[in-house]
């Protein structure tokens, strides 16, 4: 069976039209690339969060770190080692949200993530994160389960997951996050980035 290769459209879960590659053979396989592409954030979105990581400049966010647990000295020790390591990697990229939040609803998504990771006492969820990475490919997977309220199987969630983590471990939390980010959706929807500033994202 011949398999299919083009260029559309395609509605995000942002809320934003953007283009997709679809790769896919047959009925089944273009439903399923069509779902991929319709719980996936568009390309504009995607870049931005790549230039905010990319770009941000040195900084200290305040973060109230709980104590690790695990049945393992060894672990806690690790873990201890590798959320230093993010929180002195992402610091600055949460001092940047916090300061763009009130007026950009990606922003203000993207630090709701972030500041749920380091809510994590669990340190085998940062050993994983050591093991798998945490970097914008996987903020932009939770961001993409966060706005939908759920994990799905065309855009699976991984080991190091913040939004996977809370919805296995405490729904309550991960459904005060759905109800948040539910109030954000439709902002985000209408939101429209400067010209520079949305082919910079998209150039990424």
């Amino acid at each position: 069976m011949a398999k299919n290769h083009h260029h559309s459209p395609a509605q995000r879960i942002c809320g934003h039209v953007g283009m997709h590659v679809f790769h896919y053979t047959g009925r089944k396989g273009q439903a399923e690339e069509n779902r991929y592409a319709a719980n996936s954030l568009c390309p504009e979105c995607a870049g931005v969060i790549r230039v905010w990581f990319e770009q941000s400049e040195p900084g200290f966010y305040k973060v109230d770190l709980p104590k690790l647990v695990s049945r393992s000295p060894n672990l806690i020790s690790w873990g201890n080692r590798v959320r230093i390591a993010q929180l002195r990697k992402l610091g600055p990229v949460m001092k940047r949200m916090a300061s763009e939040s009130e007026s950009d609803p990606l922003a203000a998504l993207t630090l709701q993530v972030l500041t749920m990771m380091f809510k994590i006492d669990s340190a085998s969820f940062w050993v994983d994160v050591d093991k798998h990475t945490y970097g914008t490919y996987t903020l932009g997977w939770d961001l993409e389960a966060l706005i939908r309220g759920r994990e799905t199987p065309t855009n699976p969630l991984g080991k190091a997951s913040v939004f996977g983590y809370w919805v296995a471990r405490n729904e309550r939390v991960a459904n005060d996050a759905i109800e948040a980010a539910a109030l954000l959706k439709p902002i985000l929807k209408e939101y429209r980035r400067g010209l520079v500033a949305a082919e910079v994202a998209a150039s990424t």
